[in-house]
């Protein structure tokens, strides 16, 4: 009786690791969206400076694109389709796979 929960455990293990780097790729998305003020500030005194941009503006852009790109090509546990891709677009506000509908925060229940 264990050895038939033993692979059900391990693959909830599994599907709760998965879950749980998706929510990180998303909050590193969501940390360089919400930094955006804090780098045009930085721009903005780069340039009253007189110095050049290129450098800082690559460094972000690059961050951007790596993060979006991660996100964009994460899988979901259950379907293993593109969890934030429905059809050709990223929606990183997705709480819930964009084709089986699995939750990316699963319900705990306060009593037990």
């Amino acid at each position: 009786m264990d050895q038939g929960s033993k692979p059900e455990q391990d693959e909830e293990l599994r599907k709760q690791k998965r879950l749980k780097e998706l929510r990180r790729a998303r909050n590193r998305l969501f940390v360089c969206f919400w930094t955006f003020p804090v780098y045009v500030l930085a721009v903005m005194q780069v340039l009253e400076t007189g110095n050049e941009t290129t450098l800082i503006m690559f460094a972000y852009m690059a961050l951007y694109a790596g993060f979006g790109a991660n996100l964009a090509t994460k899988r979901c546990p259950q379907c293993h389709e593109q969890y934030f891709v429905k059809s050709f677009f990223l929606n990183p506000f997705r709480s819930q796979c964009a084709h089986c509908a699995l939750a990316l925060k699963q319900e705990e229940s306060l009593g037990a």
